[in-house]
């Protein structure tokens, strides 16, 4: 490991940039425990890969059982196994605050604090988000979870010796208090979560309105749109162009056919019309077989490249890969465009039965009001929809998103052929009411008869009577 001193200070910022706007957790590599700790070292150390340092059989010898919790600082990391196990967990350990110690922790579930103005705690709760969401190897919709600041929990058996000393050397044992820590890294004394209740959902449960990231698949390069610090007040005032300064996403035009068995492997993709863009940076990720994510190439460019092409040498047989390309504009990057692929795949692989191609750009979304008793006609997009897409299934519920917890249905449709193709579909007046929200999904199946892994899910509101 990198042994150059490290303050909680710049790990606390990382947290900050790569852990909020609630993104629920998934256990993909990307939304969980160990993808929040890989994004948080890539940016600390410049792409350094704690992978190599922590995470199998030949790293056991780095870690060390904890004692006495005294003799953690803040910014270790902790484990619940010295390597890989069903039951693996990791998370940071923050400091304390009114006598409580303090993780940061991405995980399914784990007690969110509400503190009162003396450092006591109100509650410890769970919360939610207002978009369910679900990545490419976990089909399930889910609003639960996320990273967030929580309470210590005893599964935590192990800490990282190198980092360990890495924060010795810059100086992590001379200060504790996590309120402090934070002002000194020039973040708010606490999360805005951690003060003050949050917006509750149709069920009264708390949510946290996750609009700026709930199109990411991967983690931005440069972090969130939005630091925590800000996202309430941005998010109140209903600034919501606050959260485009950076470029949008490129699209992608052409990849490696899904179960490809030969090269070239090229991808290529092209940069929305009017999108200011100066660079680009191109990463090419291995999903493994127990679905955790590693990063085999980074590459950034300092020119708005158009393609890509991946080298077999870099390839195993039947290994299943995604090109991810981010845009670079003045203010950051964008979010991602993925171009995942399986690689000369056996007969018989169950992955050739996968269909990786999911809806984006539904309209209306993001709570949009639409105008009451009148139809509303729902759009999207989705590459190649002759092949795609040549059927597409459409339901709407009422005031709950939650498609995976079975609420009732107020409107459905099926689509065939060139009707799934066009990509959009009429909801009755009559099915809607006045001053209601409207989550909805549009779930596609391509030529081979696959479903998408997951649908697409929008939400608007319709509006009261005049």
């Amino acid at each position: 490991m990198r042994s150059d001193p490290l303050s909680p200070s710049r790990l606390l910022q990382a947290l900050e940039l790569f852990g909020p706007q609630a993104r629920p957790y998934n256990f993909d590599d990307h939304f969980d425990c160990w993808g929040l700790v890989q994004r948080a070292f890539d940016w600390v150390d410049d792409g350094f890969d704690m992978n190599q340092e922590a995470l199998d059989e030949t790293t056991m010898g780095n870690w060390q059982e904890i004692g006495r919790r005294d003799e953690l600082v803040p910014g270790d990391l902790l484990t619940t196994h010295p390597q890989p196990d069903p039951a693996y967990h990791v998370v940071f350990y923050c400091g304390r605050f009114g006598g409580h110690d303090l993780v940061y922790d991405s995980s399914p579930r784990g007690l969110v604090p509400l503190f009162d103005g003396r450092g006591a705690i109100v509650d410890d709760r769970a919360i939610h988000t207002r978009y369910a969401r679900a990545t490419e190897t976990t089909d399930r919709l889910r609003d639960d979870g996320g990273a967030y600041l929580r309470l210590w929990h005893e599964r935590m058996r192990y800490f990282h010796k190198g980092l360990h000393a890495r924060l010795l050397a810059g100086g992590a044992a001379e200060e504790r208090d996590l309120v402090a820590l934070r002002r000194a890294a020039g973040l708010d004394g606490l999360p805005f979560y951690c003060r003050r209740r949050l917006p509750l959902d149709a069920r009264g449960r708390e949510v946290y309105d996750n609009a700026a990231t709930r199109h990411l698949d991967y983690y931005v390069p440069d972090g969130a749109p939005v630091p925590d610090d800000l996202y309430e007040a941005v998010m109140e005032r209903g600034e919501r162009t606050a959260l485009q300064a950076r470029p949008p996403a490129p699209l992608v035009l052409s990849s490696p056919g899904w179960g490809v068995a030969e090269g070239p492997l090229v991808v290529s993709w092209r940069y929305p019309a009017g999108a200011v863009v100066s660079g680009c940076r191109i990463e090419v990720w291995e999903e493994t077989r127990d679905l955790w994510r590693h990063r085999l190439q980074r590459h950034d460019h300092d020119e708005p490249l158009t393609s890509f092409e991946v080298s077999e040498e870099a390839l195993r047989a039947g290994g299943r890969y995604a090109v991810v390309v981010y845009a670079r504009g003045a203010d950051g990057f964008s979010g991602s465009a993925v171009a995942p692929f399986l690689y000369r795949p056996a007969a018989g692989d169950p992955l050739l039965e996968y269909n990786p191609a999911r809806p984006r750009a539904l309209r209306p979304d993001v709570g949009e009001s639409v105008r009451p008793e009148i139809p509303v006609e729902l759009t999207w997009e989705i590459a190649a929809p002759d092949l795609n897409q040549v059927k597409a299934a459409v339901a709407v519920f009422e005031d709950v998103g939650c498609l995976a917890q079975g609420a009732e249905r107020v409107f459905a449709c099926e689509q065939k052929g060139a009707d799934a193709a066009a990509c959009r579909c009429a909801v009755p007046a009559a099915a809607l009411r006045p001053g209601r929200a409207y989550y909805w999904y549009v779930t596609p199946t391509n030529a081979g008869g696959h479903d998408a892994f997951a649908p697409a899910e929008g939400v608007f509101c319709v509006g009261e009577r005049g």
